[in-house]
């Protein structure tokens, strides 16, 4: 499988029972939810606090390509906050 590393990537989050949108992708001039990346891998911090317990939410990521267009990444990743 070959690897690339990602320099541009942005993240969102919604509540999946009614698709609320609590952050939505930041790729406009402040770029809030653009990730930090390492050696180790891509990361973010996320005030959990803003989040209303009882809920699922779900986080989905957006990376930037060679032709500077977005594409959205496939997987949902979900949680929930009790």
């Amino acid at each position: 499988i070959p690897t690339a590393i990602v320099e541009d990537a942005h993240y969102r989050i919604y509540r999946t029972v009614d698709e609320f949108e609590v952050v939505s992708y930041g790729t406009g001039s402040t770029e809030h939810t653009k990730l930090s990346y390492d050696t180790s891998g891509s990361y973010f911090d996320f005030p959990m606090e803003i989040l209303e317990a009882g809920y699922m939410y779900a986080i989905r990521f957006i990376y930037k390509m060679p032709d500077g267009n977005y594409r959205e990444q496939p997987e949902i990743f979900k949680f929930r906050v009790d």
